[in-house]
């Protein structure tokens, strides 16, 4: 047994070893990811060179193919909306491929957990039923499959929220600019360089598209906003269409989405405050109750066994004895 449990861990020893060496090698890029990636806005080739592990999505060729036959298992089963995922993906600046590779390791890990448990208590010598471990494997696997798409929805609302509070900003610094003096464009442009953080990549992204296609900023303002589900950007595309090409009339849009932007903000801040304060309710009423309890405990008892707990003294002894 002694034997068996050195092989183990020797060999979980190798395998982390392993794993760290092909962490720290260099990976290569194919051109059709390198395309594909740049057709997404907000990534530029010096994007590109900064975060080659990002942009790859940290995965080899292997964890790749591995990805892809995730993502024809997900589209097969029909359990989850792959429009609705690629479009939370989208927001996360996160490939499906990736996502899918996720899912796919974490049923293998969920599924061999249990039999690893098995092969521990068969080397102590302790004899488990194989149905009772099958059952307990396949319940595994399927919580290690599905648990990636939990957090997901949490995480699309934050990022979104974080993406509002960039916005804000970044319009502050466009009316700024206008009032200097500068153009309309150049005002664009310069407030998005300003910038940093992956809400201003994907603004500088949408300006460097509309630059290249000939096209109005607000119109790829309009279609990110569409792409990252956030409406405000829609909005303040729209509105700014309407106000044509007249720099003040431009100027008060950019002003009264960025108020509007603010007192959101400001509003959401407040409502989250006011949730957090409810969650704390039922622990503090637990914790009382918990006092109350262990305060009353001894009154009661005390009331219930005669009106005193302790024994009664042992008699005196007499002085002849």
């Amino acid at each position: 047994m002694t034997f068996a449990i050195t092989v183990i861990l020797g060999a979980g020893i190798g395998l982390g070893l392993l794993l760290v060496l092909r962490a720290f090698q260099a990976r290569s890029i194919g051109l059709a990811d390198v395309v594909t990636r740049l057709d997404r806005p907000g990534v530029s080739l010096a994007d590109l060179a900064k975060s080659q592990p990002a942009f790859a999505g940290g995965l080899s060729t292997w964890q790749q193919t591995l990805g892809r036959i995730g993502v024809r298992a997900i589209e097969s089963i029909g359990l989850i909306d792959v429009g609705v995922l690629r479009e939370q993906l989208r927001v996360l600046d996160k490939t499906i491929e990736r996502h899918a590779y996720e899912k796919v390791f974490g049923a293998v890990a969920g599924f061999a957990l249990p039999v690893l448990m098995l092969a521990v208590m068969r080397l102590g010598g302790v004899e488990v039923n194989l149905v009772i471990i099958l059952v307990l494997s396949c319940a595994t696997a399927a919580i290690g499959f599905f648990y990636p798409d939990l957090p997901l929805t949490e995480k699309v609302e934050k990022r979104q929220q974080a993406f509002r509070h960039a916005l804000s900003s970044y319009l502050d610094l466009v009316t700024i600019i206008l009032a200097g003096g500068g153009g309309i464009e150049s005002a664009l442009e310069g407030a998005a360089e300003a910038g940093d953080g992956w809400a201003f990549a994907e603004l500088r992204g949408a300006l460097r598209r509309a630059s290249l296609t000939r096209r109005s900023p607000w119109e790829l303002f309009d279609e990110l906003g569409a792409d990252l589900g956030v409406p405000e950007l829609r909005e303040l595309a729209s509105s700014v269409a309407l106000a044509g090409g007249q720099g003040a009339k431009v100027k008060q849009s950019l002003n009264a989405k960025a108020d509007a932007l603010r007192s959101a903000q400001a509003s959401q801040i407040e409502t989250n405050a006011e949730v957090q304060t409810e969650k704390m309710v039922a622990p503090v009423v637990l914790l009382v109750m918990g006092m109350v309890l262990f305060i009353g405990y001894g009154a009661v008892d005390a009331i219930s066994s005669g009106g005193s707990t302790f024994e009664d003294p042992p008699p005196a002894l007499d002085s002849d004895g």
